[in-house]
């Protein structure tokens, strides 16, 4: 049960804090004056899309803050008890907040959640009928879930057996998909052996394309190469001119004229010590030299290995190391075909087998929701008549029967079904789809006569009615008021009205109006009694609120209102 909601700085709402009661609780009031609105904090606070143009203007941010007693809502309590959300006090505060800027906030008795799991929570605690919902109804797709949802009970281990049955037979068709045909499974064997072998053969290694590539550039360059190291060898020792040559001829020079000079035999000593270093860097470019003459044969190998390392590359993997990750990929698929005969022969047994059972579950399935379908039309019909739809008709088409084969082409995890309402408000005419022949009005009593047949089966203390009496007046309004406080006998009921049949049978009235404060619209709601109600009662039949006549009305619609809500 919903207890109380604090709204802050939603569209002309500044600040507003409203207690509910049990049983059936009225808003109204004049067109524009906010009822929406109201609404629109309550989807706010439960986990509904978030709309930032509902942020009151000239404000960053707006709140809401809602609190439930929980302690007839096992559902509920199971669901936070999965979430690790402390209820002990059977007591349920939420809070939602959004900025400007697009940041949200949630959170459940001061424990920050995410939005799926305040969603979650709180579709176990409240029902919202809105006009979309009504819309939503017309949509086709939908009637399958409406059917499954109200024989929840009886279709749950039938469903649950089709999505593990559909699950096995999808698995073992993409297994033989995998393998192919025996004459394809050959085929495959062949292919990956020779990928494999194509791999192996070239016995690859990583980094290999680089060093091939740099002695390749190395040999492409050797002529130029040798004769530049043949030049600096020439010049450091060789025969006439070079700088050994001339190192000597120094050490000569000074060896003459040496007298036992300290500092000569210094400059011996340190010249003596280039010419050892250059003679030493003579012979390594010489070495050097030699290892860098061109070989053909070597030049070819490393340009028949290169091309071949990239063939492989436009084929498996755009380097070495992602080629012997296929290799190792090809090894597992050759293991794998290798025992592919006598696999594919016990696939497709276990094909058969399995697919006998889901068509037989499927057929289980969708003769359960044809029982189930023609129950829930049952109900249905019966409110309809106690909503003054007297010669309606109502029935749900499964389509034509499909034979087993084409049972297994077209079922999946949730059968092969696609129902459809079928409809018919005056009697002699023919049942058409939903979609296609129900009026306004119609679809309000007909949203309210499935709300009334789920009302004892889904544990959902809260039901909340906008506009629910859409397209109705006179006397059927009247027996809408009645059915509604039938629900609220059993559960909390809010429900927004312009009908006084439906008002005047409220356990608590609420008006929400409009006033101007510091130049500033405002919007407020609170909680009506005595000569308020009666005037908002005059004023919801038509007359004004401080009419006489109308008043006297308004009261006699009070009296008789008490005295039957005493006799249902």
């Amino acid at each position: 049960m919903l207890k109380d909601i604090t709204i802050n700085n939603i569209a002309i709402i500044a600040h507003l804090k409203v207690e509910f009661s049990k049983g059936l609780n009225i808003f109204s009031g004049e067109t524009g004056a906010g009822k929406s609105i109201i609404i629109d904090s309550i989807n706010f606070v439960l986990g509904k899309r978030a709309d930032k143009s509902l942020i009151r203007h000239g404000e960053n941010m707006s709140s809401v803050l809602a609190t439930f007693d929980i302690s007839d809502s096992p559902r509920t309590k199971a669901v936070l008890e999965n979430f690790d959300i402390d209820n002990d006090d059977d007591e349920l505060v939420i809070k939602r907040s959004m900025t400007l800027e697009g940041k949200n906030s949630c959170s459940i008795n001061g424990m920050k959640v995410t939005l799926s799991i305040l969603k979650e929570i709180t579709s176990t605690m409240v029902d919202i009928y809105g006009q979309h919902e009504g819309a939503s109804m017309l949509d086709n797709s939908r009637h399958l879930e409406i059917v499954d949802n109200f024989g929840k009970i009886e279709l749950e281990p039938i469903k649950e057996t089709q999505q593990q049955l559909y699950k096995n037979y999808t698995e073992i068709v993409a297994k033989l998909k995998k393998y192919g045909s025996l004459s394809e499974l050959s085929k495959n064997i062949d292919l990956v052996k020779y990928q494999l072998d194509e791999i192996d053969e070239a016995a690859l290694e990583e980094g290999e394309e680089e060093e091939l590539v740099a002695k390749r550039n190395i040999m492409n360059n050797s002529e130029r190469l040798v004769t530049a190291l043949a030049t600096c060898h020439e010049l450091i020792s060789g025969e006439e001119g070079s700088v050994l040559e001339r190192l000597a001829i120094s050490i000569n020079e000074l060896n003459r004229v040496n007298d036992n000079m300290e500092e000569l035999e210094e400059f011996i000593e340190r010249i003596d010590s280039c010419q050892t270093e250059l003679k030493d860097l003579s012979y390594s470019l010489e070495e050097f030299a030699e290892s860098c003459e061109f070989d053909q044969a070597e030049y070819d190998r490393i340009e028949q290995r290169i091309a071949k390392i990239r063939s492989l590359k436009r084929k498996y993997g755009s380097d070495i190391q992602e080629i012997l990750k296929y290799r190792d990929k090809l090894s597992e698929e050759y293991e794998f075909y290798l025992g592919g005969e006598e696999q594919v022969e016990l696939l497709e047994d276990e094909k058969v087998k399995v697919g006998s059972k889901l068509v037989k579950n499927s057929k289980i399935l969708s003769q359960k929701r044809r029982e189930i379908a023609k129950n829930l039309g049952e109900i249905i019909i019966d409110e309809l008549n106690h909503l003054g739809m007297k010669n309606c008709k109502f029935d749900t088409n499964f389509g034509e029967p499909i034979s087993d084969d084409d049972i297994l082409k077209v079922t999946n995890a949730n059968g092969f079904d696609n129902p459809i309402f079928m409809f018919s408000a005056n009697a002699g005419q023919p049942l058409r789809e939903l979609s296609k022949i129900i009026s306004g009005g119609e679809l309000s009593r007909f949203m309210l006569a499935v709300k009334s047949a789920f009302a004892d089966l889904d544990g959902i203390n809260c039901m909340i009615f906008d506009e629910i009496d859409t397209g109705i007046s006179g006397h059927i309004a009247q027996v809408v008021a009645q059915k509604l406080y039938k629900i609220s006998k059993e559960k909390q009921v809010l429900a927004i009205t312009h009908l006084p049949q439906l008002a005047s049978m409220a356990d608590s009235h609420y008006l929400i109006d409009k006033y101007v404060e510091d130049e500033q619209t405002k919007t407020r709601l609170r909680k009506l009694e005595g000569d308020e109600l009666l005037q908002e009662l005059a004023r919801l039949v038509g007359g004004s609120d401080d009419s006489m006549f109308a008043l006297m009305h308004a009261k006699e619609m009070k009296d008789n209102a008490t005295l039957l809500k005493k006799s249902l």
